[in-house]
């Protein structure tokens, strides 16, 4: 990612999910993270949030962190507060990192809708209980609208089709314009339906396998 970080975290009892995230996502000053938690801050969590706030002060200096405490048992008023925070993110054009691996379910679910609600933009991650990694996929994904529109079906199987192809040969296969068809391969790269790899000078283009699944609805 480029530019200015913004570290959104969910947090719970169990700091050491946003420390993972934290040392993963490589902070630098002017970075911000955003740190959400379900109030009243019980102790459990209180603790949690302090080694969090000592760990960034000791080993990340110059990046900002701010704590907003959120009424999940309000889900009207908790969407509300969670949104204008998020909304002053995206008026800022930040690259955004969305971690929803600690918290009340109840948290989780109202950071969900409230990102789909304001448009965010950015990569959401979810951490295995087990420690041993991590999942992320594009926040794109969580406001996609099934069916998918048609020429968007006739792109994706042909993709499927070819198993991997140029943007130049898809165009062709699917007779549309190379710049439309174009623009509708970089919205659903955008929304994690297609991936790319970079062979000498020539990207080749390859459907994830959520994508095969949605071409049959």
């Amino acid at each position: 990612m480029f530019g200015l970080k913004v570290l959104i975290l969910s947090l719970g009892f169990d700091e050491r999910f946003a420390i993972r995230s934290i040392l993963r996502t490589g902070l630098s000053r002017g970075d911000k993270v955003l740190i959400f938690t379900a109030e009243p801050i019980v102790d459990k969590a209180e603790k949690a949030l302090k080694i969090i706030l000592e760990f960034l002060k000791k080993y990340f200096e110059g990046v900002e962190c701010e704590v907003i405490s959120i009424p999940t048992k309000d889900f009207e008023q908790s969407i509300s507060i969670i949104g204008e925070q998020l909304m002053n993110l995206k008026k800022l054009g930040q690259d955004i990192i969305l971690n929803l691996s600690g918290g009340m379910r109840s948290l989780i679910i109202e950071l969900i809708i409230a990102s789909i609600l304001v448009g965010l933009k950015g990569i959401v991650e979810v951490e295995l209980e087990n420690l041993e990694g991590y999942l992320n996929f594009p926040i794109d994904i969580l406001k996609m609208r099934t069916p998918l529109k048609e020429e968007y079906k006739s792109i994706l199987n042909a993709i499927i089709e070819a198993r991997e192809i140029n943007l130049s040969q898809l165009s062709r296969k699917v007779a549309m314009a190379k710049s439309t068809t174009h623009k509708i391969v970089k919205k659903m790269i955008e929304e994690g339906l297609i991936e790319y790899e970079k062979i000498g000078k020539e990207y080749r283009l390859k459907a994830k396998t959520i994508a095969k699944l949605l071409t049959k609805i």
